[in-house]
């Protein structure tokens, strides 16, 4: 009874952990994704994709709307966590997570543009643009991919 007990309070700390490390990693690179942007290392950013397509206010060309989208990227971080769980969780190395990062940049960026007007298509961007956002999101992807992997498989082996 306590050995179920222990898995059941594992997994619940595991799912509270896969949650924590989306937020975070959220917060981390869409803030560099944003410094880059700022820096114009690329023509697309947090705000671009998250609140130009809604908000039409002045505000949201400001700091506070770099903020908001950050924070809402983070959130929407906690579900692209929980989905590298539940199918990658046992994958170790960085390998994976690059992979998952690479996938996300295609759907953002080959997705984006048919949803989004304002985005242009892929052929339209320049190479800075595709180069600094790959290398962002592959960065995110090892993140998310490698602190996962690495909580899985820290935990009992009860859990596996």
């Amino acid at each position: 009874m306590q050995r179920l007990n222990r898995k059941k309070e594992s997994i619940q700390v595991l799912k509270w952990r896969v949650a924590v490390t989306g937020f975070f990693a959220g917060i981390i690179w869409s803030t560099v994704w944003t410094i880059l942007a700022f820096f114009n290392f690329t023509k697309l950013s947090p705000r671009s994709f998250i609140l130009e397509t809604w908000v039409q206010a002045k505000w949201a060309d400001r700091w506070y709307g770099a903020l908001l989208a950050i924070f809402i990227i983070s959130l929407l971080s906690i579900l692209i966590a929980y989905i590298y769980y539940l199918c990658f969780k046992k994958l170790t190395g960085m390998l994976p997570g690059l992979i998952y990062g690479v996938v996300i940049w295609l759907l953002l960026i080959l997705t984006s543009s048919n949803i989004f007007a304002h985005i242009p298509y892929i052929n339209e961007l320049d190479r800075d643009t595709l180069i600094t956002t790959l290398c962002i999101l592959c960065i995110y992807g090892v993140f998310i991919g490698y602190t996962i992997s690495y909580d899985f498989l820290d935990q009992p082996t009860s859990n596996k």
